[in-house]
């Protein structure tokens, strides 16, 4: 199911809610940066419009998702769940020019520009994407050793090499070092 386009205008007027579930197939760009299809996206959207002190009406939109989808470890490259989650609060402006001179004024707020026929599922990925662990890792990961099994042997002085437990990654290069 991918969802349909939004008239915020009326969204906001009216104080809407709207929500649901997505799953990775109906998201291709965050699709693409998944292990699996597995998982979903929970979302909930709210519309608003309050009355502003001069008499004219501010909208916003507020967006909350939670998501748990699986991607690759960066450490030893295996399949990894993740579970996050994320609000967005967003105030509806008329133009991109408008949202580019006031997006300085507005810490509170991600200023959006207003439309009949706004794409929700464009935003919910964009956001997700944002959203994911940029290195995420297993909490107990141990990376596959180097197969290379000189890496894990330490160079003595005399150019002989003896197996060590704990050798030092920069062991290679000490010896490299002491022969020249």
């Amino acid at each position: 199911m991918t969802l349909p386009p939004i008239d915020t205008h009326a969204f906001t007027r009216l104080g809407e809610t709207a929500s649901g579930r997505l799953t990775p197939d109906e998201l291709p760009r965050l699709s693409s940066m998944l292990v699996s299809n597995d998982g979903g996206l929970d979302w909930q959207l709210d519309g608003r419009s309050d009355l502003r002190a001069d008499g004219s009406r501010e909208s916003s939109m507020d967006l909350r998702f939670s998501a748990r989808l699986t991607v690759r470890c960066s450490r030893c490259l295996e399949p990894l769940e993740v579970a996050f989650s994320d609000h967005h609060r967003y105030r509806m402006v008329g133009s991109e020019s408008q949202a580019e001179r006031e997006d300085v004024d507005d810490d509170e707020h991600d200023l959006l520009v207003s439309s009949r026929r706004f794409d929700l599922a464009e935003l919910i990925e964009d956001e997700a994407i944002m959203a994911l662990p940029s290195a995420p890792h297993h909490p107990d990961c141990h990376a596959p050793l180097a197969a290379n099994t000189r890496d894990a042997q330490v160079a003595q002085d005399d150019g002989t090499e003896v197996p060590d437990q704990k050798a030092s990654p920069f062991a290679s290069l000490a010896a490299l070092r002491k022969r020249q």
